[in-house]
């Protein structure tokens, strides 16, 4: 298998001495990186052989581009007139390259001496090849690439981003296949997609899958960061998906909030929105919203709108995939799966918004399933966290809860590569058992419990599911409670046997 070498550290190297630049790194490693996958894919026409003139045969440069620098500068000025026909790719978007908001490559060029930035060519042609590389390996590039900057302490905006490891994702489509495995199409959709992770994990797994190979897949996707979003399409476009995705804000400007083209919705909706990310400068764009009705289910306590804490908004992102999955307009058979924090399930009293949210959320009849994950399943964090599954093919009259952490069998495996703070994944075997004690109707002891909804306002999974230990404190109480009812009677045997 081809493998790409340490070009992220090479060039930042470079960076680091003589120019004494830590700042942003990735920015300019990614923003080269972007240019070259297009380059070895045969998306843009040329190469990063300046030696041969780029590869461009054509009468393209003049007598005023005399540098590499410059040769190049012109290259990226004019990179829409280098691409091929793509059905999908939007050649306008690379654009962002150029945005100073954006890859700002034309100052990555011009901060470096000539024979200098000659080096960075040479690294990303040396160790940067992608020319036959592995498609189904390109959605783990970003995280790679991003992984190995952080190890060399480097800064960026990009570098705080997290990552779904793959068994979850695994997990989650797993419980999705009863419902999709028997559509000639399959959509999946992922409201905050980042560089596109989950949908390509998504989507082998379901082209890999006995159940749904040969289906027809399409991913579709929407994403705030501008950079990320133009990394995403990339790895879409050169990994051959059949994708749509859409820059911008998904809660206050939602490119899906009518399905697919405003008519069709989506099979498979899969998501892991950003934990206590806050949205207090959104508030009266997302309150005219829910008065309009649009792009969230409607959360009111007699006339006045309900809505999370300003300082976290996964609860937003929950109410738009509700959203879709109720839009009667492109109403057809949908699941998805929501990562949450633990807190979303159980913080707030009864008087809460918090509660009041979950109590419409539970009023929908479509919350299959909650799953408590076991702690240090993310890079960055080892805090616990939920999925959330909703059906709206949901027959049951209660929500099935699982604890993977628990008194009768683990339900999770020591991460065979961890690193940072993930130190927990799934099995194949683990992701086997989960799915069959969901779908089994009985309850399994110390493991799940089946839910009734109706007067609740909350869940707690680690109080709602049996374990030894609250068996064993209920056990004390049972006799000491007897003990009370029969303690004089008792005292009155000895006394007798005594005297």
């Amino acid at each position: 298998m081809l493998k790409v070498g340490d070009f992220f550290w090479a060039y930042g190297d470079i960076l680091r001495s003589p120019y004494g630049i830590t700042n942003n790194v990735d920015t300019r490693v990614l923003g080269f990186m972007a240019i070259k996958l297009l380059c070895d894919d045969k998306k843009l026409n040329f190469t990063f052989n300046y030696k041969n003139n780029f590869s461009i045969k054509t009468n393209f440069f003049t007598n005023k581009e005399k540098t590499t620098q410059e040769k190049f500068i012109k290259i990226v000025q004019n990179l829409q007139d280098f691409t091929t026909t793509s059905k999908y790719f939007k050649k306008q978007d690379l654009e962002i390259l150029l945005d100073e908001q954006g890859f700002n490559i034309l100052q990555s060029i011009k901060e470096l001496s000539n024979s200098d930035f000659e080096r960075v060519l040479d690294i990303y042609s040396d160790l940067a090849n992608f020319k036959n590389y592995p498609k189904e390996d390109y959605k783990d590039l970003y995280e790679l690439t991003i992984t190995r900057l952080q190890d060399k302490n480097y800064k960026g905006d990009m570098l705080g981003q997290h990552f779904t490891q793959k068994s979850i994702i695994h997990l989650m489509c797993e419980m999705a296949l009863p419902n999709i495995k028997e559509r000639k199409k399959i959509a999946i959709y992922d409201p905050t997609c980042g560089s596109g992770s989950m949908l390509l994990e998504s989507y082998y797994y379901f082209k890999h899958h006995k159940n749904t190979k040969g289906k027809e897949l399409e991913v579709y996707g929407q994403e705030f960061d501008k950079k990320v979003y133009l990394l995403c399409n990339i790895f879409l476009e050169i990994s051959d998906v059949a994708y749509n995705i859409a820059y911008g804000d998904t809660l206050l400007n939602p490119a899906f909030v009518d399905g697919i083209n405003g008519d069709e919705s989506f099979d498979f909706i899969i998501s892991n929105p950003p934990f206590g990310v806050d949205w207090k400068h959104s508030y009266d764009d997302v309150v005219k919203l829910m008065k309009d009705d649009k792009n969230f289910l409607v959360v009111k306590d007699g006339k006045k709108f309900i809505t999370p804490k300003k300082s976290d908004g996964q609860f937003l992102f929950m109410l738009h995939i509700l959203k879709l999955l109720l839009n009667e307009k492109t109403k057809k058979d949908g699941f998805a799966g929501v990562i949450t924090s633990s807190t979303l399930l159980s913080n707030g009293v009864k008087t809460s918004r918090e509660a009041k949210i979950r109590e419409k959320i539970f009023s929908t009849s479509m919350l299959k399933v909650v799953i408590e994950q076991p702690k240090a399943m993310f890079t960055n964090t080892d805090i616990t966290s939920h999925i959330w599954f909703f059906d709206t093919t949901k027959e049951e009259d209660f929500t099935k809860i699982l604890k993977t952490t628990n008194d009768k069998k683990n339900l999770f495996v020591k991460h065979p590569n961890y690193k940072g703070k993930m130190k927990h994944s799934y099995s194949k075997e683990n992701i086997k058992e989960i799915v069959k004690f969901i779908y089994q109707k009985k309850e399994q002891k110390y493991i799940t419990k089946n839910l009734f909804l109706e007067d609740r306002f909350s869940i707690n999974i680690t109080n709602d599911v049996d374990s030894i230990n609250k068996n064993k404190k209920t056990d004390m109480q049972k006799v000491s409670q007897s003990f009370k009812t029969n303690g004089s009677g008792f005292c009155k045997i000895m006394q007798n046997e005594v005297w």
